[in-house]
C-alpha cells in the first residue's frame, strides 16, 4: 500500500474541505444517527481532519478529542469544544478502557494495517462502550477488484463482509448503506489529486469500466465531468 503519511496529507489539507461528501450534512446527520440519543463523557474521533464531523458531534454529543497524523489538518479546527492531538491510529495515546464513544469516517482504506486499528480502538473503548464506523465500499462486493483499480493510488477499499469481519470482536452489530447519489468525479480529483497526470488518469479508467459498475454506480457524463452513486457502509458495535 502507498505511505499515505503526514506529508501527504499536509498537501491536501487546504483543498480537503472543498470535496463534496466532506460536510455533506445528509451524510453526517445519517452517521449520527447511527449512535444512541445520549450524551458521552468521553469520545474520540480517529482521523479528526479538519473537524467537519466533530463539530456537529460535539454539539450534540459533548466535548471530544480528535487524533490525525497531519498537524495541517487539524490546524484548521477552531471550535474549543474539540482537543486535536496529532497521532497514529496504529498506536492510539490512551490507556485502557477511556472512551465511551469512538466513531471514525472514512479513513480504513489509508491505513496500513486495519486490524491493529480496529485492536486499539477496541482496547480504549470503556466496556459497552460504542464505536461508530463509516466507509466507502464499493457499490457491490463482487466487483472490488474492479473499484480498487478504477481509484489507482495503490489502495483498497474494503467489502461489507471485510469490514463485518474487523467487527467480529464487538458485540450488538447493527448496519446500514448510505448513498451519495450523482456524485462529481471532477470535485473530487480537482482537491485530492497530486498532479495533472493523476487526475486524467483517473478519469479514463473511469470511462473504460464495466456495464456493471456503471449500472450498480448509475454512472453518467455530462460535458467533461462523470457522476456517480458512492455507497457507503455505516456500522455500530459495543466493547
Amino acid at each position: 500500500m502507498k505511505d499515505y503519511s503526514e506529508n501527504y496529507w499536509s498537501k491536501r489539507a487546504k483543498k480537503y474541505d472543498k470535496t463534496s461528501w466532506v460536510k455533506n450534512e445528509g451524510f453526517i446527520d445519517a452517521f449520527l444517527d447511527m449512535i444512541p440519543n445520549q450524551t458521552f463523557s468521553k469520545i474520540l474521533e480517529v482521523g479528526i481532519g479538519t473537524g467537519a464531523v466533530a463539530d456537529i458531534m460535539c454539539e450534540n454529543k459533548g466535548p471530544l478529542i480528535g487524533i490525525d497524523i497531519s498537524k495541517e489538518m487539524i490546524d484548521q479546527i477552531k471550535n474549543d469544544k474539540i482537543t486535536p492531538i496529532v497521532a497514529n491510529a496504529h498506536d492510539l495515546p490512551f490507556e485502557e478502557n477511556t472512551f465511551e464513544l469512538i466513531y471514525m469516517r472514512n479513513v480504513i482504506h489509508y491505513l496500513e494495517k486495519p486490524e491493529k486499528v480496529f485492536s486499539e480502538i477496541h482496547r480504549c473503548l470503556k466496556p459497552n462502550g460504542t464505536y461508530l464506523f463509516s466507509q466507502v465500499v464499493p457499490p457491490d462486493d463482487n466487483i472490488s477488484n474492479e473499484y480498487d483499480w478504477l481509484v489507482g493510488r495503490n489502495i483498497h477499499y474494503p467489502t461489507k463482509n471485510e469490514i463485518l469481519e474487523l467487527f467480529s470482536q464487538f458485540k450488538k452489530i447493527k448496519h446500514k448503506d448510505f448513498v451519495l447519489k450523482s456524485q462529481s468525479i471532477l470535485n473530487w480529483l480537482d482537491n485530492t489529486c497530486q498532479n495533472e497526470t493523476e487526475k486524467q488518469e483517473i478519469i479514463n479508467r473511469h470511462r473504460k469500466t464495466s456495464s456493471s459498475y456503471r449500472s450498480l454506480a448509475n454512472y453518467t457524463e455530462e460535458k467533461d465531468d462523470i457522476f456517480v452513486n458512492i455507497r457507503h457502509f455505516m456500522i455500530t458495535g459495543e466493547k
